[in-house]
């Protein structure tokens, strides 16, 4: 999720759900009942629950639906506009990414935007998707080197916005936002995202990304919502350690603290991280964890916020991850076996873009090597 423009909640969820065990396989949908504290397990990996015994059971949702707070699969809601991309073969040990796919709508009037589904079978580590006008990137949609048009996210979310962004290596994920808030898509637009593919097994694969946005009617949409990225772009990880990298995003910038709400969340880490975390600071809810997650498992945990919630007086965010480095060297920012710490979320009122280009050491935590930085951030109002 290496440079889009992007918060969370105050109750800590566990990426590994505490569910008996998973079942993607097809069946009947699951139609929730399971006690609050596996329902939430199961939520926080965007997976419905289900009675199983005496136990119960964590259940991927089919195509065109999601898992719904009561931990039930329902149907997404709004008119779909669906567009499957080219295929892509990876062969062993092949990492694939400076490439870009694009998808010109023809949209002749603006699209509310409620909802956004991704599905893929491409061994898309990562995808980051941006709306930008039409004619902003001239030439034909498909594949297409990124630099040949000078295509970058931030070009992308300057030149539009940002729209969606892939849990890492998730091959279904909804990104839903409560009733009435929306991302606006002016008319005549294109979607770009990037591709960014990793085979780790032994067997060529071959696949593509279907993406699905969910437009809704203008009555049915209030608030437009905007982005709010964070990311440490320098972390040191140092070799054969515990590590926590963490910084303190200034999103008042001198002026009296902000208000605006959180709508939805997306945390990015790579496969050593064993935590990432979002802190509240200033105002009645200063030192609150907006999200706190053990683990790494490759699953959806992009996160809906409904209702939205309100963080209206604080002055900032900390944020960070946790990492247990085996290696002999070094791990910094990057693709790869590297690693990454950051997040969107899409919040109202304000957009955000935040970076902390470097670390310094200092005193540990425990066995905990802690290191830390400054982090520069802008912070501009949104109106969508």
């Amino acid at each position: 999720m290496s440079r889009i423009v992007a918060v969370s909640c105050s109750v800590s969820v566990l990426w590994m759900a505490a569910c008996s065990g998973d079942d993607s396989s097809s069946g009947p949908e699951p139609t929730g009942g399971c006690p609050a504290e596996a329902t939430t397990a199961c939520l926080a990996r965007q997976m419905a629950c289900e009675p199983a015994g005496e136990t119960t059971r964590c259940r991927a949702c089919a195509s065109g639906m999601r898992p719904s707070a009561d931990g039930a699969c329902v149907a997404i809601a709004g008119t779909p506009w669906r567009h499957a991309f080219a295929d892509f073969t990876t062969m062993p040990g092949e990492e694939v990414f400076g490439q870009c796919q694009s998808w010109t709508l023809g949209n002749e009037e603006e699209l509310l935007v409620a909802t956004v589904e991704l599905e893929q079978d491409a061994l898309s580590h990562h995808s980051n998707w941006t709306f930008v006008a039409e004619d902003r990137f001239p030439g034909p949609d498909g594949v297409w080197p990124c630099a040949e048009r000078g295509y970058d996210q931030v070009q992308g979310f300057l030149s539009g916005g940002v729209l969606y962004a892939q849990s890492t290596q998730a091959t279904h994920e909804v990104q839903q936002f409560p009733a009435g808030a929306v991302l606006r898509i002016p008319p005549r637009s294109t979607i770009i995202g990037d591709v960014h593919l990793l085979n780790v097994g032994t067997e060529p694969v071959t696949g593509n990304v279907e993406l699905t946005l969910y437009a809704v009617a203008p009555e049915q949409a209030g608030t437009r919502l905007g982005p709010l990225h964070l990311v440490l772009d320098g972390l040191q990880i140092p070799p054969r350690s515990h590590t926590r990298n963490f910084a303190q995003c200034d999103l008042a910038n001198g002026r009296p603290a902000r208000s605006f709400s959180l709508y939805y969340l997306l945390p990015h880490t790579h496969s050593l991280a064993t935590r990432f975390f979002v802190q509240v600071v200033g105002g009645e809810r200063d030192g609150e964890y907006l999200m706190d997650l053990d683990g790494y498992d490759g699953e959806s945990h992009g996160r809906l916020y409904d209702p939205p919630v309100d963080l209206s007086g604080i002055t900032g965010l900390r944020f960070g991850c946790e990492w247990d480095n085996p290696r002999t060297e070094s791990i910094r920012y990057g693709l790869g076996d590297q690693e990454m710490c950051e997040l969107l979320a899409f919040v109202d009122s304000i957009a955000v873009e935040g970076h902390v280009p470097s670390v310094e050491e200092i005193e540990a935590d425990g066995e905990t090597r802690v290191l830390t930085g400054e982090c520069e951030s802008i912070v501009v109002p949104w109106e969508g």
